[in-house]
């Protein structure tokens, strides 16, 4: 599973990082430049896969989100 972030968008980028390969040690984090920036400026974000986006006010509900997509799809 793929998981991407980016490091522009994002406020915390090494505490969501940690957080997400704690969550799924086998899935891979890209970080870079996801073109979602007005995304991004709002709202923490999460691509997982292809084309599945996960959106929270936080970083700590973001990774909530994913873990239950993750648990859900996988």
């Amino acid at each position: 599973m793929k998981l991407r972030i980016c490091p522009k968008c994002t406020d915390d980028v090494k505490k969501l990082r940690k957080k997400l390969a704690r969550l799924a040690p086998d899935a891979k984090v890209c970080m870079g430049c996801q073109s979602m920036c007005k995304l991004g400026r709002k709202k923490q974000f999460v691509i997982v896969g292809k084309d599945e986006v996960v959106t929270a006010k936080s970083t700590k509900k973001v990774v909530k989100k994913v873990g239950k997509l993750i648990k859900k799809c996988g």
